[in-house]
């Protein structure tokens, strides 16, 4: 077969249509965007929501958006960077651990201010847990097993929030056992982490020193011993979560 050059000639140009900036950029996938924020009419002007999570080189960004004429208004937002600054794990800014921790952030500050707003329009108090709905908006990531970004939306979850989801992308899951608690557990509290410290630090101590002195320097300065309000309370929250989905597991490997 010839080889036929497609010539850029005046006619090819006056039907070249120009995609969009964030489409050129390789940023947004309007394909699925526009099937994320579409109401339905018959719904009228009751808002739809999305669970954002973007993932960088250093930073974890979860943001509540909602979706208007004039563009995304974002609600309350979430970055593992601040909140990894305030914490004491032995972890990156981009860990499994921190992710999940920062859906249950999410989730604590979009009750909270549903509940205050609540309380401002009306005098009857309402648990806002089943109400408040929310798709899971993964952008241009692959959506694999294990992902980072389920652990963000396996937080929201668990914070109070109603997000569509499957057990097969969570990690730890099996086509042959299925779903296994202990693995997750260990992954959203970064407990294989904490093994890996203990016993670096017991074989080699200048390795441990080396890999984890940042992290020694700032829980020995007073600066980071007293931990936000915030942050305690997400804390406790998540030992309550793990307690009442999974009290057996959760126990065992406590005991541990």
């Amino acid at each position: 077969m010839a080889f036929i050059k497609i010539r850029k000639n005046r006619a090819y140009h006056s039907r070249f249509q120009l995609k969009w900036r964030r489409r050129r950029e390789g940023k947004t996938d309007y394909y699925s965007r526009k099937r994320l924020i579409c109401q339905d009419k018959r719904k009228y002007n009751s808002p739809k929501y999305r669970i954002v999570v973007r993932i960088t080189k250093k930073n974890i960004i979860c943001q509540f958006v909602q979706s208007l004429l004039e563009g995304d208004h974002i609600i309350s937002s979430g970055y593992s960077g601040k909140i990894g600054q305030k914490t004491e794990f032995f972890c990156g800014p981009t860990a499994f651990q921190i992710a999940y921790f920062c859906g249950v952030y999410l989730a604590n500050n979009i009750l909270a201010k549903k509940s205050f707003e609540n309380l401002e329009t009306s005098k009857n108090t309402k648990n806002f847990s089943k109400s408040v709905f929310a798709i899971l908006d993964i952008g241009l990531a692959r959506a694999t097993t294990g992902h980072r970004v389920f652990a963000v939306m396996k937080g929201a979850l668990d914070g109070g929030i109603s997000v569509p989801y499957n057990e097969k992308r969570f990690p730890g899951y099996n086509l042959k056992e299925g779903f296994d608690p202990e693995n997750f557990i260990n992954r959203a509290l970064g407990l294989h982490v904490r093994h890996y410290v203990t016993k670096l630090k017991e074989e080699d101590e200048e390795k441990y020193r080396i890999e984890f002195g940042g992290r020694i320097n700032k829980s020995s300065n007073k600066k980071y011993s007293k931990l936000p309000s915030e942050i305690k309370s997400v804390q406790t929250q998540i030992d309550r979560i793990m307690l009442k989905n999974y009290k057996e597991c959760y126990e065992n490997i406590k005991k541990n």
